[in-house]
């Protein structure tokens, strides 16, 4: 055994304590390292970031939809009796007059009735024609009548007048005047009578004239509803305006009542638009608002007034008519595709900026608030009001001028500030 080696003191405990004393400082200098790190700033650069400036004015709150030009005025033209399509003139897209005829429709039956209606027409005044040339004898008969009387009056009148200086004189016996005076006196009562019979002869003929004139304007009547519906036979338009729909196809049965064709006014239009149903409750008839028709000639956007606002939902959608107001653009029409917005109010003097990521109306959020000198930017509460488009209206926590980073730094929270690094030139 060696006992030398046995006896010499053991280096472990040195090179133990060596190995401590480094790990020490190893663990001083990363902590040192760690501390510096945590202290110093973090840093953005400015160009990955949206930043905006808080603006002072006048906040007009919009109502935002989308939806299509409508006619104001449309015609849905249908038939009345049961008829087959014989002829189509006018097909959708084309613009027509109120005369244009569209559809021509035939209807065997219907010519035959208006034919029998203009023959019974026709009789009807042939017997009114003859009443009144049988009256007008009957009246030329009696006055007839009656001016024989009246000159046979006139006679006797005549006689009896001689008569009566004659027979002062012996030369007419008085039983010959007193039959004269007798005659004129019986005359006289037939001529009276004569002239009543004239008069109830005239009474009744304007009680026959009455109901012949009745009868005919019952014949008239009948004709008129027959040639009505014979005319409307040929399918018109009805107004101005452009032909929509098309519903029939040729040689097609009709049934009374068949929806044929839609035709709406191309100029007189009106604007329906389909805005969120938590909007439409802030939307009220007559608020103003626009229309936007995406004319080429970048004169596309029209005023209008709200008119209607239908109480359905659809779809979690409301529908809102507008009037449109003013010139309306040259690539205005019927069924166009537009976009539009209700102002609902006007905020005087409110705080806005554009609206940060994930921000919501009448919320509280953490921004970033720039300072511009020293190019660090603390966190601060901001509370929100309503939101427009792209703003949105602040109620606290900005003033006007500050600069508010409105990128989503939700993971940068929890520090107290934050460099940002301006591109460099």
């Amino acid at each position: 055994m060696d006992l030398d080696s046995t006896l010499k003191p053991s280096n472990k405990p040195s090179q133990r304590k060596k190995l401590i004393i480094g790990v020490l400082i190893i663990s001083t200098l990363l902590v040192m390292w760690l501390v510096k790190s945590w202290l110093a700033p973090t840093t953005l650069l400015a160009k990955q970031l949206q930043i905006a400036t808080v603006k002072k004015a006048d906040f007009i709150v919009k109502i935002r939809g989308f939806g299509r030009l409508k006619p104001k005025f449309q015609r849905y033209l249908t038939n009345t009796d049961t008829a087959m399509v014989e002829a189509i003139h006018v097909y959708p897209g084309t613009l027509v007059t109120k005369d244009t005829v569209i559809l021509s429709l035939i209807n065997p039956q219907q010519a035959q009735r208006l034919s029998v209606a203009r023959l019974e027409l026709a009789r009807q005044k042939a017997s009114v024609n003859e009443q009144q040339i049988n009256q007008q004898s009957e009246l030329l008969e009696r006055q007839a009548n009656l001016a024989i009387l009246k000159s046979e009056l006139q006679s006797a009148e005549l006689r009896a007048d001689a008569e009566s200086k004659l027979v002062e004189q012996g030369i007419v016996s008085s039983l010959d005047y007193k039959r004269s005076l007798l005659s004129v006196a019986q005359l006289t009562e037939r001529v009276n009578i004569e002239k009543q019979r004239l008069m109830q002869l005239k009474e009744m003929h304007l009680q026959r004239d009455k109901i012949q004139q009745e009868l005919l304007s019952q014949f008239e009547l009948n004709y008129q509803v027959e040639q009505h519906a014979f005319d409307e036979l040929q399918i018109k338009a009805g107004i101005d305006g452009m032909l929509q729909e098309l519903n029939v196809e040729l040689g097609q049965n009709l049934m009374p009542g068949t929806r044929l064709a839609v035709v709406g006014s191309n100029k007189a239009l009106k604007a329906e638009l389909s805005v969120q149903q938590a909007d439409a409750e802030k939307v009220a008839l007559n608020m103003t608002a626009k229309v936007n028709t995406f004319s080429q000639a970048g004169q596309g956007e029209v005023s209008a007034k709200v008119t209607r606002i239908d109480p359905i939902v659809t779809d979690g959608r409301v529908i809102i008519e507008l009037d449109l107001e003013g010139t309306l653009p040259a690539n205005a029409r019927p069924d166009l595709s537009i976009e539009g917005y209700v102002v609902s109010n006007i905020i005087p003097d409110a705080l806005t900026i554009n609206v940060p990521q994930r921000a919501t109306a009448h919320s509280h959020a953490t921004l970033f608030k720039l300072n511009s000198s020293t190019q660090l930017a603390a966190p601060i509460n901001i509370e929100f009001g309503t939101l427009s488009d792209n703003q949105i209206q602040l109620l606290s926590g900005a003033t006007e001028g500050e600069q508010l980073i409105i990128s989503d730094l939700s993971k940068w929270q929890h520090l107290a500030t934050i460099k940002i690094e301006q591109d460099s030139l």
